[in-house]
């Protein structure tokens, strides 16, 4: 799907396009790779976000795209955040998960939950991943989120016709 086209990434950092597929890449700036991606969801286009990103605020944007048709937005969000994002409450909550190992493949590095959200053709924006709770938290800040992940995301066109 080449309907996609990311107009701006806040933090100035490069994002990219890939499959979503399993031994896929999760992030632009690390090695990580997803090993369990629901069937429903496989060869989505997946936006590859940077791990770096994660200490963006909820409230603040993280990047800006534009589609060329209707699309559903799926964030996979991580299972170890104790609170999710104020934007992502708008989204469905699905019963599925990813799953995904770091650089060393013996090491299953995180599950991801999935949220849905259902977006017209136009622009789309995303907003950064760390809930203000957590960002009110000095070790948190401190560490650089360290045990915590970006989200990620994959698109998949929708056929109203």
């Amino acid at each position: 799907m080449n309907c996609i086209e990311i107009v701006k990434v806040e933090s100035g950092r490069e994002y990219s396009f890939g499959k979503f597929l399993p031994n896929e890449l999760q992030y632009m700036d690390r090695d990580y790779i997803f090993n369990y991606i629901p069937e429903a969801l496989k060869g989505c286009v997946h936006i590859r976000t940077c791990g770096n990103d994660k200490l963006i605020p909820e409230s603040e944007p993280c990047f800006t795209m534009k589609v060329e048709h209707d699309v559903d937005v799926y964030i996979l969000y991580p299972d170890k955040q104790p609170v999710i994002p104020k934007w992502l409450e708008s989204f469905e909550r699905l019963r599925m998960n990813v799953t995904r190992v770091d650089s060393r493949s013996d090491n299953l590095k995180g599950y991801f939950t999935l949220f849905k959200k259902h977006f017209p053709a136009g622009l789309i924006t995303l907003y950064g991943n760390s809930p203000l709770e957590m960002l009110a938290k000095d070790w948190y800040v401190t560490s650089g989120g360290i045990n915590y992940c970006m989200y990620s995301v994959a698109v998949k066109e929708v056929d109203i016709g």
